[in-house]
């Protein structure tokens, strides 16, 4: 997992080969302008999802995990809140391979951290992360969806 600011994103382009586009996409555009729905950048590898999140309570949030895809996610209006967990120190979910997605309802949360406006999140399969806690009904919010290469 990592957390940094987005004036910073370009140090961790080398982390994957798809990074640069995300960037890029970034530089150029102003995300919190963008209408809430899904946005291609690069077929099934880049994907770009600007959502009205639910807030929710810690106890509300579930623990959930990717094994395809990697999650940037970006707060556009308010800070947001995430659980945080190992994917080795939880049980064995469920996977949903159309969704690239395993929720853990049982899992316990080890951590919790706080994103700032301005802030971004970057989850890789190992990561298991609780979203969307947050003491708003709703915000907007950013995730782009990178292959995991």
């Amino acid at each position: 997992m990592v957390l940094d600011l987005l004036e910073n994103f370009g140090k961790y382009v080398a982390l994957n080969p798809f990074f640069p586009l995300v960037e890029a996409f970034i530089r150029d555009n102003k995300l919190e302008q963008l209408a809430p729905g899904s946005y291609n950048i690069k077929g099934e590898d880049v994907l770009l999802k600007i959502e009205m999140a639910n807030g929710k309570s810690k106890t509300e949030a579930v623990l959930e995990s990717h094994q395809q895809m990697i999650d940037i996610q970006i707060p556009l209006q308010q800070p947001e809140t995430f659980g945080l967990a190992s994917l080795a120190s939880l049980p064995s979910a469920d996977y949903f391979v159309e969704k690239d997605l395993s929720f853990y309802h049982n899992g316990q949360v080890q951590h919790y951290i706080t994103c700032p406006v301005g802030g971004f999140l970057i989850f890789f399969p190992q990561d298991a992360h609780a979203p969307c806690i947050s003491q708003y009904t709703t915000f907007k919010k950013a995730i782009f969806k990178v292959r995991n290469m």
